[in-house]
């Protein structure tokens, strides 16, 4: 650890470039593992060091970015994680030992590029094992110190040093986020500087990025948020496609990979470089597009720029107001007519509306009409149910809300969206005034109209929640802020008749705990129901509506008996319907109305499912609950 405090009390500490766009300027095909370049290109690696210690950095780091057990295993190479980082760190040490200068090796350990729970489904463990092997290999590999870089997940970037600190506490840390360009830097440095703060990282710092103008915004506000030394290695400029004849260079997405330039030359690199050591920035380097060139240009700018030493600047947090320190921001509250009759201890009821297979929207908004002119107020709008072609959900409970005027819960499931596609839609949904938003894992496409469709299940019923309780807070699923928080009203779901009933209560509470409001049941037919009810009660001590489908024929309840997952319908009663012949919808009817009495006293609401989308059995029930009870 003296070693790296050393270098950082002589003055400004020069890091290498980029690895990964070096290795493809030098003629390897995208697409390739570089890591494995350690082992069938050791030559390749170890030249890439030497140019860099050649061009004056005082630190390199080591081939690894990627050498994780994921990573790795997008190329089938996750047995050879230890191979692979030990000899990446071999070779730079062999490059340093070669210089005859005191140059130092940092073990460069990258993100998984998997969401780790609560939003994402690796669990925290797994993620914890896989960040330990890596580290701990680089370690006993024997480089001097570690550098966490280009996460853009801050949860997951605690969580991979809080590994090293556990694991290997007598190496220095270099912990860096990359920062995007169009989210405010103030709130996200203020939190980045505020998370790593416990763990005692001795340099903080941001990486990649969009470009160095970019990069002295961010500088500026780590330096004022208190960082105990900040670090910078922005890209040598936006990529973009190498022109052709007669072609000019056009801009790409940022981390682009594969034949891309970067435009930004060593001279302005290194000029504008130089201006964040000025503003007190300690440890500089590239990222990508940066070459030995690039650096060089850098060593020999920093010769005339005097090293500023700034003391902490105190607290200055600009997340409207929030000092991060003093834990997650409050969630804005939600600003629904359900939330506030729900605060208020009102009854609620709720029916189910089912989007339109095609672009008309007319039955479903007839339904909504007719349920309004009963008094409805809330409608629950599927998100393509049972995993069969609807209209989304979104823009059918935006007609409903904009045309009729009942109040949408849109159900949400995970099955067809990314964590990105996900946190897009409900930021949209919230600016179109839908507030309500109940969070499902979704069934799967097999048991639909579109069977071999992939589902995507990146995050899960938790992990949605918690995206849905993040961006009430004002953040994303990174952690990093996005300006004005949502004020959604986040709604659970449990069921009462599934087979291993206390694992669905173990399910209940971590949806609670992620974030959840309120919770919906659903429809449940058997003996033991109003037991099971009165436990999720007790459980939730959040409100709860129970869900209730009038059974409408002797072939309906055999239908969800034998064909829906997770309902059961006994014998008996689906032999009582059968008997009633002609009058079975009726029965239905009154055992459904008998069903709720029973369990009025344990819940706040109803919801309501029409069978079929008959919608006048719906008002029929509605009507019957607004009854005076006794």
């Amino acid at each position: 650890m003296a070693r790296l405090t050393d270098l950082l009390q002589r003055g400004p500490v020069l890091f290498d470039g980029a690895m990964g766009t070096e290795i493809m300027a030098r003629g390897v095909t995208p697409g390739r593992c570089l890591e494995e370049l350690n082992l069938i290109q050791p030559a390749l690696v170890l030249g890439i060091h030497r140019d860099y210690i050649a061009a004056g950095a005082d630190v390199i780091e080591t081939n690894t970015f990627g050498a994780n057990r994921f990573g790795l295993g997008d190329h089938y190479l996750e047995s050879r994680v230890a191979e692979i980082n030990r000899a990446g760190a071999r070779l730079a040490i062999e490059a340093r030992n070669a210089s005859g200068r005191p140059v130092l090796v940092a073990g460069s350990v990258g993100p998984l590029g998997r969401a780790i729970e609560p939003v994402g489904a690796i669990k925290r463990t797994s993620a914890e094992r896989i960040f330990t092997e890596q580290v701990q290999t680089l370690a006993e590999a024997g480089v001097d110190l570690l550098v966490f870089e280009t996460f853009t997940s801050l949860p997951e970037l605690e969580l991979a040093v809080g590994v090293a600190r556990r694991v290997v506490p007598r190496l220095p840390v270099l912990a860096s986020l990359s920062f995007d360009e169009e989210v405010d830097p103030s709130g996200a440095a203020a939190a980045l500087v505020a998370g790593l703060a416990p763990l005692s990282v001795e340099v903080i710092g941001a990486n990649c990025g969009s470009g160095l103008q970019a990069a002295l915004d961010v500088a500026r506000h780590l330096l004022a948020a208190g960082a105990p030394a900040v670090s910078v290695m922005p890209n040598a400029g936006l990529p973009g496609h190498p022109p052709g004849p007669g072609a000019s260079w056009a801009p790409l997405p940022r981390r682009a990979i594969g034949r891309v330039v970067y435009p930004t030359g060593p001279a302005y690199f290194a000029e504008q470089a130089a201006r964040l050591v000025a503003e007190g920035v300690r440890v500089v380097g590239g990222c990508c597009g940066a070459g030995p060139a690039h650096i060089a240009a850098l060593r020999s700018r920093l010769a005339g720029v005097p090293s500023v030493r700034r003391p902490p600047a105190g607290r200055r947090w600009a997340v409207g107001g929030h000092d991060p320190s003093s834990g997650p921001r409050p969630p804005a509250p939600p600003r629904s007519r359900l939330a506030e009759a729900l605060a208020r201890g009102r009854f609620v009821i709720s029916v189910e509306l089912t989007p339109p297979r095609g672009i008309d929207p007319g039955r479903v908004l007839a339904g909504a009409r007719l349920l309004a002119e009963a008094g409805v107020e809330f409608a629950n709008v599927t998100d393509t149910a049972m995993a069969r072609l609807r209209m989304g959900v979104i823009s059918c409970a935006a007609l409903i809300q904009q045309q009729v005027g009942l109040e949408a819960v849109a159900h949400f499931t995970c099955r067809d969206r990314n964590v990105m596609a996900i946190q897009s839609e409900l930021i949209g949904a919230h600016a179109l005034g839908i507030h309500n938003v109940l969070a499902l894992r979704g069934d799967p496409p097999r048991v639909g109209d579109h069977p071999h469709a992939r589902p995507v299940w990146e995050v899960n019923a938790v992990g949605l929640i918690t995206i849905l309780a993040n961006l009430n807070r004002g953040l994303d699923a990174n952690g990093t802020p996005i300006g004005e928080r949502t004020s959604f009203l986040v709604g659970a779901v449990v069921n009462p008749g599934a087979e291993d009933f206390e694992r669905e209560l173990r399910l209940l509470r971590r949806k609670i705990a992620a974030g959840a409001a309120f919770v919906i049941t659903n429809p449940v037919y058997t003996p033991a129901a109003r037991q099971r009810i009165e436990r999720i009660a007790a459980l939730a001590r959040i409100p709860v509506l129970v869900g209730v489908m009038p059974l409408a024929s002797a072939r309906h309840a055999e239908y969800l008996h034998h064909e829906v997952p997770g309902i059961s319908v006994p014998g008996d009663l689906r032999r009582r319907l059968a008997a009633a012949g002609d009058r079975a919808a009726e029965l239905g009817l009154e055992l459904a109305g008998q069903f709720l009495d029973s369990v009025r006293p344990l819940v706040q609401g109803a919801y309501v499912i029409p069978p079929g989308a008959r919608y006048e059995l719906a008002v029929r029930l509605v009507q019957r609950l607004r009854q005076p009870v006794g």
